[in-house]
């Protein structure tokens, strides 16, 4: 066993072999493994797993219409910035269209983000405009802050099943190791350790 917690390390068996045990703290999915424990942040996995899909032209998230369109209040800059943006956040599924001079209305948004937070989504966008040159850099930061503004967070209890799922689409993502900010997204407790802290070697 390596006993220490591996960064980057993955659950190595198949996901037969796998079994969600349990939510911890409504942050922390307990998944066992044949001789491990391992403790999946919720929010950077899901985070992964939403962005590989925005990522995937095969099965593109769909733009769903927002039950109680969203006013987004903004600064005058931001506002500016909107109503030269809107056709480009268009592309990632913002429906927008100005509202008075300091704010816009949001009617829809790529679907993973419906019940989430579209204010922050939409002005983490405008930022991540403002900040880079159109082309390939900016589109990444736009799907990772739509993908972040989607994903559970820290808090949020899950059900088994979601859970199941979360784990699913995670490890069945293209780069489930790397979280899209750089932090680790899981860590491994070997029986071993247990067993030695149990007295128990």
């Amino acid at each position: 066993y390596g006993e220490l917690p591996e960064r980057g390390a993955l659950p190595q068996a198949s996901p037969e072999e796998l079994r969600v045990i349990g939510q911890l703290a409504a942050g922390y999915i307990l998944v066992e493994e044949p001789e491990s424990l391992w403790v999946v942040d919720q929010h950077v996995a899901h985070e992964r797993a939403i962005l590989d899909r925005l990522h995937g032209s095969d099965s593109p998230a769909t733009v769903q219409s927002l039950l109680v369109p969203e006013v987004v209040e903004l600064s005058p800059g931001e506002a500016e910035l909107a109503a030269a943006s809107l056709e480009e956040l268009s592309v990632y599924g913002f429906e927008a269209e100005p509202f008075g001079p300091r704010s816009v209305r949001v009617n829809a948004v790529i679907s993973t983000l419906a019940d989430r937070d579209v204010a922050g989504a939409f002005k983490d966008a405008l930022s991540s405009i403002s900040g880079t040159e159109p082309g390939h850099r900016r589109e990444d930061r736009i799907l990772a802050t739509i993908a972040c503004h989607s994903a559970v967070k820290m808090g949020d209890r899950l059900s088994q099943p979601e859970m199941e799922a979360l784990i699913r689409d995670w490890l069945t993502s293209r780069l489930r190791a790397t979280c899209p900010h750089g932090r680790s997204i899981c860590y491994r407790i070997g029986l071993g350790e247990v067993a030695r802290k149990l007295d128990r070697h």
